[in-house]
């Protein structure tokens, strides 16, 4: 009795893995859906920015709803998530979270930008960095400030906004994220500048805690000055917001084109990819990072006078069919950041990259193996 029971169960067993099988490779093969997080930011008792007739929290909003419609139109296949769709606060925490909860690909936070200067004018994209100018550096504290309205804000971020001692941790950018937050940024600027007509204020890279908090590429828009009289009759008319929203989908569609349509897995997630991150257990216990500072890329090989290179002397790596070029290495990643701080005064966007036996590898897992060798 008991063997006869046995032999039930073992075909019915084999009868649910046959059925079941092709729903497994099925789902094994079928490629991640792609997400984008839209983040408008402000919002609430928190109305950001305020113009002779135009609030920031709203202006934000309708340019980021503007772009998930382009966005969603063009491209049904891809899940657009919004950190806020009513006029609600949402700390800033909660917006990153919502971010890597999603497992997003991308994290757009749309903002619109002041200055006591009432002549300040024109847009300006963001990177993650410890601020590649006074006036960046000034943009992220304003920003900032927002968590001192959140309660437990001390336990809950540990930093002090007003502080320019917190925003030294910022010198610590995540490699391969960077590289493509970077790209997107450009991409982005380039698409606002061309549509809207505002004076173009280029990408730079400064300590916004919303974009410190997630992990993938992300940027930060300022879509123009809402206290400047001009840039206000832009961003604040519904034909203004139509064409910052079609430069900032312009933007996302070329970085998507370029960098992601296709892939079963985010190439923006280098903790996915297999060809440019390993855990430290991957490698031998005297294996030694090697820390170098990126400072640009180019489709073909440039010649050491090339005027680009602005009279550095750098060495270059041929990653994915693209010319790298870096400035100094080092296995002191305490060294290769003076190195970075020394060389963003030509190049600003210029970020921290690591190789482990010739191979380039996830820069934090390699800071991470540089701290474990020199306790």
């Amino acid at each position: 009795m008991y063997s006869r029971n046995l032999h039930i169960r073992l075909l019915l067993l084999l009868l649910v893995l046959l059925v079941s099988a092709p729903a497994i490779m099925a789902q094994k093969n079928r490629k991640k859906q792609f997400t984008v997080v839209i983040d408008p930011g402000h919002g609430g008792i928190d109305p950001g920015a305020l113009g002779k007739r135009a609030k920031e929290k709203d202006v934000n909003m309708s340019v980021s709803k503007l772009l998930a419609d382009m966005i969603k139109k063009k491209y049904p296949g891809i899940k657009v998530i919004f950190t806020r769709t009513t006029d609600v606060k949402i700390p800033l925490a909660k917006r990153a979270d919502i971010a890597n909860n999603a497992n997003a690909d991308l994290f757009i936070s749309i903002h619109s930008n002041a200055s006591k200067n009432r002549k300040a004018n024109g847009c300006e994209t963001f990177t993650l960095g410890a601020g590649s100018s006074a006036e960046a550096k000034a943009a992220a504290m304003y920003e900032n400030e927002v968590i001192l309205q959140e309660e437990n804000h001390e336990e809950l971020y540990n930093f002090d906004p007003r502080s320019t001692e917190s925003y030294i941790m910022f010198e610590l950018i995540r490699g391969h994220d960077m590289e493509l937050s970077v790209g997107l940024a450009e991409m982005v600027q380039k698409g606002m500048v061309k549509h809207s007509k505002l004076k173009n204020r280029g990408v730079s890279s400064a300590g916004f805690l919303v974009l410190h908090r997630t992990v993938m590429p992300s940027i930060l828009v300022e879509l123009g000055f809402i206290t400047n009289g001009s840039d206000e009759n832009v961003i604040a008319s519904k034909e203004g917001q139509k064409k910052l929203a079609k430069g900032i989908f312009e933007g996302f569609c070329n970085y998507y084109e370029t960098y992601c349509k296709g892939n079963s897995t985010p190439v923006a997630s280098s903790a996915d990819n297999n060809e440019e991150s390993k855990s430290d257990a991957a490698y031998s216990s005297d294996s030694r990072p090697v820390f170098k500072v990126q400072i640009l890329a180019s489709d073909k090989k440039l010649k050491k006078n090339d005027k680009r290179l602005k009279g550095v002397k750098a060495d270059f790596y041929v990653e994915k069919g693209k010319y790298k070029y870096t400035y100094g290495e080092s296995t002191d990643y305490n060294a290769i950041v003076k190195k970075r701080k020394d060389i963003s005064k030509k190049f600003k966007e210029a970020f921290i990259i690591a190789f482990i036996d010739g191979e380039r590898v996830d820069t934090q897992e390699a800071i991470k193996i540089f701290k474990k060798n020199n306790k």
